[in-house]
């Protein structure tokens, strides 16, 4: 019989790439993480993990227990929000940008429906002053905004550069004046593009403004445009342009969360989700540890693309 106890834990090892953030994950410590691990791999007779350098990575037979596990997982948590009379079934309000949508949202929202199955959600769409109006006035329980100095109380989640970013074949910065596609004035990423071009001396020209990315993007994918996005938000058709492309350096793009006042059970969790997903994702599951399946301080090794792309 399979332990849902330790197939828990083996999936927060998949779903945080650490040990360690496992075991706080689960609410245990680093070496009874580990040792559940140990005890799964001998009743299976099989190795979830194998070595792979000084660190490991999903064995065959590991990756092929993670979808099943996962399911165990999903269909205990609908079974006991069925009968117990403790699991959340409230609502909960969230909003993010559209630019992070694509990026974060299915993570978040796989991973907060599977274990709060009878919770309603509510997700709006708009930019991050407008986001932090909403979380004030108690419209939404919670916001993932872009940090930009303005905005007071968000919990920074996520740091990465902006980059300067073009259709996958265009070579659209290299006219000039730059065609640029970027939001509105109060875009914080947009003051960071035409400052740094600016002060560069480099003439540029707005050929398109939108707040909505669903606009940004099929005019950058085409080749006629240039726009700015953070590392996490460059999609498909596009590339982000290296540092001798001509264009000037960006600053760094700051990913945070702004969670109001009152907190419901529901929050509380969906926050919980949240900052897991920002904090360790989109981004290689990196597994390090000895070969007695205790992790390295800094929780570093490679796993296979599978299990970086797997949600909880």
């Amino acid at each position: 019989m399979l332990d849902t106890d330790q197939l828990r834990s083996f999936v927060a090892i998949i779903d945080t790439g650490s040990f360690t953030r496992a075991a706080e994950r689960v609410n245990k410590t680093q070496s009874a993480v580990s040792m559940q691990i140990r005890r799964l791999e001998e009743m299976l007779g099989r190795p979830l993990f194998v070595k792979q350098g000084r660190g490991v990575r999903l064995s065959e037979d590991g990756e092929k227990l993670v979808d099943y596990a996962r399911q165990m997982l999903q269909l205990e948590a609908a079974a006991f929000a069925s009968v117990s009379d403790k699991a959340l079934a409230g609502r909960v309000r969230l909003g993010i940008p559209d630019d992070y949508a694509d990026t974060f949202l299915p993570e978040i929202l796989t991973r907060f429906v599977r274990r709060h199955p009878l919770v309603e959600m509510s997700v709006i769409c708009e930019g991050s002053l407008a986001l932090s109006e909403r979380v004030a006035t108690r419209d939404i329980d919670m916001a993932v905004v872009t940090d930009c100095g303005s905005l007071k109380g968000a919990e920074v989640l996520r740091e990465e550069p902006l980059r300067w970013v073009v259709g996958t074949a265009s070579c659209a910065h290299e006219a000039r004046p730059v065609p640029l596609a970027l939001s509105g004035p109060t875009c914080a990423w947009r003051r960071a593009a035409t400052e740094a071009l600016q002060e560069a001396g480099i003439p540029w020209r707005q050929l398109l403004a939108s707040s909505s990315q669903a606009a940004l993007a099929p005019i950058v994918r085409s080749g006629m445009a240039v726009t700015v996005f953070p590392e996490c938000a460059v999609g498909t058709g596009m590339r982000a342009l290296t540092e001798d492309a001509g264009l000037p350096a960006l600053p760094m793009n700051r990913i945070g969360l702004l969670v109001g006042q009152t907190r419901s059970p529901e929050a509380t969790a969906l926050a919980e989700e949240i900052r897991a997903t920002l904090r360790g994702g989109p981004r290689p599951i990196r597994i390090e540890r000895p070969a007695d399946l205790v992790f390295a301080a800094d929780g570093a090794a490679v796993a296979r693309p599978r299990s970086r792309i797997a949600l909880a």
